[in-house]
């Protein structure tokens, strides 16, 4: 940016003078002498505006959705044992020892270190550890490369890593219908 002061001092020529100062060199207050001498001069103020910091945008939170999603999450550590029925997990993430049968859950992790044996009927699987027992999967059943299932096992679609087993009774659930 740039302001232009106009001189008043009238050459031979009756030419009048401009010069350009940047801005940044003007401070506090300035006086323009405008063209006609008969004119009174005007007192312009200049001030450094400082343009505002952005505020980061914050999303809020939904507090109520956020306690239903941790309430509906079932972790087993490692070293820990469950046997029994899970009912109504969004997800359950294996890192211990599970012997159980799974209602109405979402989707299961076993990990590397995990192992499960019993039934389940769910959305979605990843086994990266040691699956034993009936699994239906509706959607997407991912064998890691560490990964080792058996039994009677069907699924929508199958993942298989290199490395990865998968031995017993197994089909797509396209193909049973049939």
């Amino acid at each position: 940016m740039f302001a232009r002061e106009k001189d008043a001092k009238q050459k031979s020529d009756n030419r009048i003078h401009e010069t350009v100062t940047p801005l940044s060199d003007l401070s506090g207050t300035t006086t323009a002498v405008l063209p006609n001498p008969t004119e009174k001069p005007a007192t312009i103020s200049v001030s450094r505006v400082t343009p505002p910091t952005p505020t980061p945008m914050v999303t809020p939170r939904d507090n109520k959705n956020d306690a239903k999603n941790e309430t509906k999450r079932l972790t087993v550590g490692r070293g820990i044992s469950l046997n029994g029925k899970i009912s109504f997990c969004d997800r359950l993430v294996i890192d211990g020892k599970v012997e159980a049968e799974l209602e109405d859950c979402h989707t299961v992790e076993v990990t590397e270190n995990g192992t499960f044996k019993g039934a389940a009927e769910i959305t979605g699987a990843e086994i990266s550890g040691h699956y034993d027992g009936s699994l239906t999967v509706r959607e997407n059943l991912l064998i890691r490369s560490t990964g080792r299932v058996s039994g009677t096992v069907r699924y929508g679609k199958l993942h298989i890593e290199d490395g990865g087993e998968i031995n017993g009774d197994v089909k797509s659930i396209s193909s049973s219908k049939t």
